[in-house]
């Protein structure tokens, strides 16, 4: 690769990785802000209601400490994600910066793998918890208990697994390059 070239790529990794930091800042605002949605905006929600595991009447017939403990274990994916975004952004960030091939990066990738493996396995639990908070309040007989799986949870599975063996590998493929430097 020429040396134009080579810069041409740096360039463009980091303009990119600059528009990418603020979109993932966009995002964690996105995650913090979508429960919060789903109780106060009701018209807003109509369309990403199928991942859940009750319907917006129960959630919105829902008072007192039933209301807030349903928003709070409704809030924990969309929270673990937020921090998965946090590292996404903080990789971007050094990205832009020139910092590729280091350490820290790749232990950001390797969190927001994590990350995004615990919000996949979390998710079906506090749906299930939401379902059971969510109709608690009915006589017995007619409260739910409600597990919601689809193929995205498999690829999201999936997806998180290979973004944190990329991390490794980069991990490695970084100490040997530092080694090599060492005995030059």
């Amino acid at each position: 690769m020429s040396s134009t070239q080579h810069t041409d790529t740096l360039k463009n990794v980091r303009a990119i990785s600059t528009l990418l930091y603020w979109v993932c800042a966009i995002a964690i605002i996105f995650q913090i802000l979508v429960v919060p949605l789903v109780w106060y905006a009701p018209g807003w929600v109509e369309a990403s209601t199928s991942q859940m595991t009750v319907s917006l009447a129960d959630l919105h017939a829902l008072s007192g400490w039933q209301k807030y403990v349903t928003m709070a274990v409704m809030m924990i994916p969309s929270l673990v994600l937020a921090y998965g975004l946090y590292r996404l952004r903080k990789m971007f960030g050094a990205f832009a910066h020139n910092a590729i091939f280091q350490p820290e990066p790749i232990r950001h990738l390797k969190a927001f793998g994590i990350a995004l493996l615990a919000q996949t396995l979390i998710k079906p639990l506090t749906g299930a918890a939401t379902s059971v908070l969510a109709t608690f309040h009915r006589p017995a007989g007619e409260r739910v208990l409600s597990i919601g799986l689809s193929n995205a949870e498999a690829s999201t599975l999936f997806l998180g697994g290979l973004i944190i063996v990329i991390a490794w590998v980069l991990g490695e493929a970084a100490r040997i390059d530092d080694e090599n430097r060492s005995f030059v």
